[in-house]
């Protein structure tokens, strides 16, 4: 016996509604950035302070790039963090420690213009030597564009940090028209 429109149909009606809604992302990805970092964290630091670690300036490869792929800067929507890896440079180092993992983008004539382009927060309790970042989603076209910018990683930690430990931010930046 029936009993009219069932709960199920409800919701796959809903469903159905909701995936013809969504609307996608219509940009084109131009081309992609990658670069890397290395730096060190020294052993002993503490777990109540933010750690800074600063690299500047980086040499931007944005107009080269740009002039490579045959598109001007007017064709250019944005350009966003795209992908990022923070891990020991020789993988062999359990990164468990790190509780807080921010990157800062920023002006390197003029360190107070920065905005955050990756994070991860907080990093889960379990062991692994790399972790990948989630990327921002602000335009960092401002920063790319010059010809130099600087990183700043921010990281906190869960435990004091075990010994010298070399690492390496891997991050791909992506450049998006319409």
């Amino acid at each position: 016996m029936k009993k009219g429109i069932t709960v199920y149909s409800w919701l796959w009606l809903v469903g159905l509604i909701s995936v013809m809604s969504c609307n996608k992302d219509k940009r084109t990805e131009f081309f992609e950035l990658n670069h890397f970092v290395d730096f060190e964290i020294q052993p002993g630091l503490n777990t109540f302070d933010t750690h800074f670690f600063v690299i500047s300036p980086l040499e931007s490869v944005y107009d080269i790039k740009l002039a490579d792929s045959g598109k001007t800067p007017a064709d250019v929507f944005a350009i966003e963090a795209k992908d990022a890896t923070l891990s020991s440079t020789f993988n062999d180092v359990n990164l468990e420690f790190i509780e807080r993992i921010s990157i800062y983008i920023f002006d390197p004539f003029d360190p107070s213009d920065k905005i955050e382009f990756f994070y991860f927060d907080p990093t889960p309790i379990r062991n692994s030597n790399s972790w990948r970042l989630f990327p921002g989603i602000t335009d960092i076209s401002d920063w790319i564009d010059s010809d130099f910018f600087g990183i700043e990683v921010r990281l906190n930690f869960r435990e004091v940090s075990p010994s010298a430990i070399p690492m390496r931010l891997e991050f791909d930046i992506r450049v998006m028209g319409e």
